[in-house]
């Protein structure tokens, strides 16, 4: 009888053996997780505070032009108004400085014809 007791003890170093491997194996598996779920977590994290910089940056970006569409807006309004009034959009000075100009283009044109 006592020579089964020993043989059972073998039997059950190898199987401790083995348990130990496999927990070890085990753990090194669960550490690898929690580094990917800590770095994973990290990443999230950088990407979300991206989206909000891009949200933020955005709804700047969409507030300047509804600023830029009611100046536009006013603007047209503006000269709307001058129009029906009939004032011109040139003052006296820069219609002669025009007229001039295009007369100097015309008299460039014909002399190159």
């Amino acid at each position: 009888m006592s020579d089964s007791h020993p043989s059972i003890e073998v039997t059950s170093e190898k199987d401790l053996r083995r348990l130990d491997v496999s927990l070890q194996s085990l753990w090194e598996k669960a550490r690898r997780v929690s580094e990917l779920v800590v770095r994973l977590k990290r990443e999230n994290d950088d990407l979300s505070k991206q989206a909000d910089q891009m949200q933020q940056s955005h709804e700047d970006l969409r507030a300047e032009l509804i600023l830029k569409q009611q100046e536009l807006q006013q603007i047209k309004q503006q000269l709307l108004q001058l129009q029906s009034n009939g004032s011109d959009l040139f003052t006296k000075e820069e219609k002669e400085a025009l007229k001039a100009r295009i007369k100097e283009l015309i008299v460039k044109i014909n002399s190159r014809l």
